[in-house]
């Protein structure tokens, strides 16, 4: 399943181009939400700590962020979550 994104891409596409969270990245990004570590968050999701950070590592490259908090503030101005 793959979740659109609604912000145009920064390398000068034309909106309308959007990025896609997988699953898992959407599955991180609510779980980010509840303020869950990382090893909190591979917990849940019955993965390691290095797939939890690999997946947060693509969301924040999707989000065009660099911290959780700022995910957060992104996919709340585009009602992901």
């Amino acid at each position: 399943m793959h979740f659109m994104f609604h912000h145009a891409k920064k390398t000068g596409e034309p909106a309308g181009q959007y990025e896609r969270l997988t699953e898992a990245e959407y599955r991180i990004l609510k779980l980010l939400e509840l303020g869950l570590s990382n090893q909190e968050i591979a917990d849940r999701l019955e993965i390691s700590v290095g797939t939890a950070k690999w997946h947060l590592h693509h969301l924040y490259e999707k989000l065009r962020v660099r911290s959780r908090g700022k995910a957060l503030v992104v996919a709340r101005e585009q009602g992901l979550v």
